[in-house]
């Protein structure tokens, strides 16, 4: 039997490869679409301003499928 050492989130269901995958797939995609609308001539500044909120919630996801809350990773 192997030993999962990945630490468990507060609702103690510790997610699987495919979520994780899921939300880099997401996160790249905004990535993507950010720095494409960051090199665009005439700057679309409340598209910059969603895509920079969306990425926050993916981040924070990512972060809640660890184990972490916040940015302080003692939490």
């Amino acid at each position: 039997m192997a030993f999962n050492s990945a630490p468990a989130v507060a609702s103690g269901h510790v997610p699987g490869l495919a979520a994780n995958a899921d939300l880099q797939a997401e996160y790249q995609h905004l990535r993507a679409e950010l720095e494409r609308l960051l090199t665009d001539p005439v700057k679309d500044f409340p598209e910059i301003d969603k895509l920079v909120d969306q990425l926050e919630k993916v981040q924070l996801a990512f972060k809640e499928q660890h184990g972490i809350k916040g940015n302080n990773p003692n939490e």
